[in-house]
């Protein structure tokens, strides 16, 4: 998939996922390339990740596979009638990409919810992962699902989101009706934008136009919130993961305060954290800079 916003030749599988359907996966890079995993925040298909991002690392010598999580872009909608899944089923569903591109072994590059998925894999199939890359992720999300679910305050020692985020986030929802779904999701994204580089508005236009053309059900993707509610925070078994970490975070987080990634780069031996102007979306000026620091840390002669 090609498109003006995105000049990547794109190789497309679709995923066979047991007992469901079929995932939408595409690769990108030189096929003999080092090899990336990125797996998308919550509700958003794949080609949200940032062009400018993906395209450096292409340009850095990497074979970039992403895809688009159930119920997102062109990937098989849930069925309601059966139990709602976890993040363990969406970890599954990494695995199954990595499977159909015949990758046993790649650098895990998570945004937000991706990485919670990311910390999964390293968990559960570490000899697969060989460097983890958390993106404004955090080890608990039970502070963000309370504030912006109307729960009360979790047990954990996280903060929620900054003062009047979930009020702006829940008065954006009450006017969804009211525009058009590609400008919701846009203007859902700036609630996120924070730090000094402006915000990426004709970027995320055109990627939501083109994920609302594929297909994109954003009704759908809302059970991802779901997802993450019914599942417990990663903070009791992080300190067992031994795979090199890597936590890039937003000084301007609205959604995971700082505080979040620091708890990470705490939590994971050896993890290094650094902190990037920005919220809890990578703006266009910093998406080379961030790609060549991820590129620095996952290259073979950084595995440890």
């Amino acid at each position: 998939m090609t498109d003006h916003i995105d000049p990547l030749t794109w190789e497309i599988r679709t995923v066979n996922v047991p007992g469901e359907d079929a995932l939408w996966s595409e690769a990108a890079g030189p096929v003999d390339g080092l090899p990336v995993l990125l797996i998308m925040g919550a509700m958003n298909p794949g080609l949200v990740w940032p062009p400018g991002f993906v395209r450096a690392l292409v340009e850095g010598g990497c074979r970039v596979v992403r895809y688009d999580h159930r119920d997102t872009g062109r990937s098989f909608v849930s069925d309601t009638a059966q139990p709602p899944y976890t993040l363990d089923e969406l970890t599954r569903d990494a695995l199954h990409v990595l499977d159909a591109w015949g990758l046993p072994r790649v650098a895990v590059v998570g945004w937000s919810m991706g990485g919670y998925i990311a910390q999964q894999m390293a968990r559960d199939v570490p000899q697969r992962v060989s460097h983890l890359v958390l993106l404004g992720s955090t080890a608990d999300h039970r502070p963000y699902m309370a504030g912006v679910m109307g729960r009360p305050a979790s047990e954990s020692e996280l903060p929620g989101p900054a003062p009047g985020f979930v009020e702006r986030l829940w008065a954006l929802s009450a006017q969804a009706g009211q525009q058009s779904a590609e400008a919701s999701a846009v203007e859902g994204w700036a609630l996120f934008h924070g730090g000094s580089w402006p915000f990426p508005r004709e970027r995320l236009q055109a990627q939501m136009r083109q994920a609302l053309a594929n297909g994109h059900r954003p009704a759908a993707a809302l059970r991802h919130a779901q997802a993450v509610s019914l599942s417990p925070p990663r903070t009791a078994w992080l300190p067992n993961l031994r795979i090199p970490t890597l936590v890039l975070h937003g000084a301007h987080d609205p959604c995971l305060p700082l505080a979040h990634g620091e708890a990470l780069a705490r939590l994971i031996p050896g993890a290094r954290l650094q902190v990037l102007d920005m919220g809890h979306l990578l703006p266009d000026a910093l998406e080379a800079a961030a790609a060549h620091t991820v590129l620095e840390f996952i290259r073979p002669e950084k595995v440890v």
